[in-house]
C-alpha cells in the first residue's frame, strides 16, 4: 500500500498498473516467508502500516524495519528461485530447498550448510548452478529481444 502512496500525481496509468502488479506478486510470494519477515511484510502490504507504525509495534528501530522490509521485497522480486523451480529436471528437491533458503529466505551459504547439515561446498555449487541457469535465461532473452528489434 505504501508503495502506491509514494507515487507522484503525474504518474501514468501504466505505471500505476505496474505498481499494482508488483504488489500482487509480493502478496502471493509472502507465503514463502516465515516468522518475523512474513509478519513485517504482511503489516506493510496488507495493513498499509507505515514503517514508523511497524517500528512502534515491534519495538525495533525505524531504520531496522525499513531495511528489513526493503531486503525482503528485493528477495521476493528476484526471479532466481522461480526460474529454478520451472527447470525441475535440473535440480533435485534438496537443491531447490537450498536455493529457496538463500534466494527467498536470505540465509547465508554457511548458515544453510549448518542448518541443513550439508557441506558448504555443496551449498556453494548449488547456488552457482542456480546463478548460471539464470544467466543463461537472461542471455537467451537478450538474444531474442535483439533479434526482434533488428527485424523491425
Amino acid at each position: 500500500m505504501m508503495l502506491l502512496s509514494r507515487l507522484s500525481p503525474q504518474v501514468s496509468l501504466r505505471e500505476l498498473a505496474a505498481q499494482r502488479d508488483v504488489m500482487e506478486v509480493l502478496r502471493s510470494r509472502a507465503e514463502w516467508l516465515a516468522g518475523e519477515e512474513r509478519a513485517l511484510l504482511t503489516m506493510y502490504l496488507e495493513s498499509g502500516s507505515s514503517v514508523c507504525q511497524i517500528a512502534r509495534l515491534t519495538g525495533l528501530r525505524r531504520s531496522t524495519v525499513s531495511r528489513r522490509i526493503r531486503r525482503v521485497i528485493a528477495r521476493l522480486c528476484d526471479e532466481t528461485y522461480l526460474i529454478c523451480v520451472r527447470q525441475r529436471g535440473r535440480f533435485s528437491e534438496r537443491e531447490l530447498t537450498l536455493i529457496k533458503d538463500h534466494f527467498v529466505r536470505g540465509l547465508s551459504a554457511r548458515g544453510i550448510a549448518r542448518s541443513r547439515k550439508v557441506s558448504l561446498y555443496r551449498v556453494r555449487m548449488t547456488l552457482a548452478k542456480a546463478r548460471q541457469l539464470v544467466a543463461e535465461q537472461e542471455s537467451k532473452q537478450d538474444a531474442n529481444q535483439g533479434g526482434w528489434q533488428s527485424a523491425n
